[in-house]
């Protein structure tokens, strides 16, 4: 496939070659014929393979693997990030000083794992209103990361 590709990008890069240094008469013409004849023999090629019964043949030598780690490191930037974002968010909304631990999967999605708030001061709240701003910080982050949020 690599090989098929590049010969692909070479007849291109020749035929844009040839195009620009041919002459303007009958032998340019002729030039700029044959390279494109051999372009449209290049992009036929698999398919000849192909009716004969040798069908298409793309096979690499290279599996392709996960890069694990690669996956965790994007994983705990974007945790970090979550991390400042609802940390604002919950300064700014609810006047509420928190420490915020944000875990995401490294599947294909990095979803949300778990959501843990350490809240650690709740600023000027009127007598036991802040039970009221728990369950409003609970369901709202629920909502929007799609995960049980654990308040502490």
């Amino acid at each position: 496939m690599k090989g098929y590709i590049l010969a692909i990008a070479g007849v291109v890069l020749l035929s844009a070659v040839v195009a620009v240094i041919s002459p303007s008469g009958k032998m340019g013409k002729f030039v700029k014929g044959t390279v494109k004849l051999i372009g449209l023999v290049i992009l036929i090629t698999p398919f000849v393979s192909f009716f004969r019964g040798d069908g298409f043949s793309f096979e690499s030598q290279e599996q392709i693997q996960i890069d694990e780690s690669y996956l965790e490191s994007s994983a705990e930037l974007m945790s970090d990030a979550d991390e400042r974002e609802i940390a604002g968010y919950l300064s700014k909304k609810f006047g509420i000083l928190a420490e915020i631990n944000c875990i995401r999967n490294t599947d294909s999605r990095f979803s949300v794992k778990s959501l843990q708030v350490k809240i650690l001061d709740f600023g000027i709240n009127a007598e036991d209103e802040h039970i009221n701003i728990i369950s409003q910080i609970r369901s709202e982050l629920n909502e929007r990361y799609g995960c049980d949020t654990e308040i502490l």
